[in-house]
């Protein structure tokens, strides 16, 4: 008798109940970043046009991406059920577009991200922010170089054939977020250095440790994405990985966004007639009352504090930093 060779097939945990439990990971992230909107349009309704319409598209989007993989999770463990070689071989739409999204979506923070560094950057020098701008665009082409190469994939066994374009792909999106913590950290420590409040350097300093924290978890998750990769490459286990990524990247920015105080300032700056400073860096005190405007050492704009009812009283006065 003639026996046919038998194709060695992964698990379905290797496959699709690890895209299960990366899908109920990226549910709960979805669910925190949907908290944290809301929590942003309640303080911030008067924020900046661009971040405004920015955190609801991310929203809108991030929306459509869970109920693609919902859609792609159904497909697999419940229409097809019991027929594991059926799902690898299938090609499916929402399982693509989910991944395609998920990338652009990355891609997206890092561009406000870059925003951000360029609104604070202009005041310290014109230069350094152009680099961060370089690298996310070099991560705009890759990504849209990812998501042609994941369309040509005929079904999940032959991910394999996207393998260069995955390492371009990871290989960027950590160079560019490599290169936009430190700037930010950079362009903290000088703001710090530059001022001469107490309270404002340690509100600085924990905003650094902030940009820190959630800039390196960015970083770490995508290069466990591509460890799971190179070492179970016959698995899915990079794809559970994978429906967390634009999760972390959108509620690490809501988490910065949230961390600012810019209401108080902007309602009392329009009441007294005085353009609303950026919401890049801003200082604002909080029983004071002011008038004209001024700048730091470092040429950043400030309130110049110019009346009192008898005296200044500093300690009276703490000062909330943003970034």
């Amino acid at each position: 008798m003639s026996s046919q060779p038998s194709i060695a097939l992964p698990s379905v945990g290797d496959t699709f109940g690890a895209c299960y439990i990366g899908s109920i990971i990226a549910a709960i992230l979805y669910g925190v970043s949907t908290l944290q909107v809301v929590i942003y349009y309640k303080r911030y309704p008067n924020d900046w046009w661009v971040y405004r319409y920015s955190v609801t598209l991310l929203w809108a989007l991030d929306t459509f991406q869970v109920a693609l993989s919902t859609h792609a999770l159904y497909f697999y463990l419940i229409a097809m059920f019991g027929d594991l070689i059926g799902d690898l071989e299938s090609d499916l739409w929402s399982m693509k577009l989910q991944l395609t999204l998920n990338n652009f979506l990355a891609v997206y923070v890092q561009w406000l991200y870059a925003i951000r560094l360029w609104k604070l950057g202009r005041y310290f020098h014109k230069i350094l922010p152009c680099f961060v701008f370089l690298a996310v665009a070099t991560s705009l082409s890759t990504t849209i170089y990812m998501a042609y190469e994941i369309h040509t994939v005929p079904n999940l066994l032959s991910v394999s054939i996207i393998k260069k374009s995955m390492y371009i792909f990871f290989a960027t999106i950590e160079a560019a977020d490599l290169i936009i913590v430190p700037m930010m950290c950079y362009y903290l420590h000088k703001s710090r250095r530059n001022t001469m409040f107490s309270t404002t350097a340690a509100r600085l300093l924990r905003l650094m440790r902030l940009v820190l924290i959630s800039g390196l978890a960015t970083c770490v998750l995508s290069l466990i994405i591509i460890i799971a990769y190179v070492v179970w490459p016959d698995s899915l286990i990079f794809v559970g990985f994978h429906f967390i990524l634009s999760k972390s990247y959108i509620n690490s920015l809501l988490a910065m966004f949230n961390s600012r105080s810019v209401e108080q300032l902007n309602n009392r700056a329009t009441e007294r007639g005085v353009k609303a400073l950026p919401a890049v860096l801003q200082m604002t005190p909080h029983r004071s009352e002011g008038n004209a405007d001024d700048t730091n050492k470092a040429g950043i704009p400030l309130l110049h504090i110019s009346s009192f009812k008898d005296k200044m009283d500093l300690s009276r006065g703490p000062l909330d930093v943003q970034v």
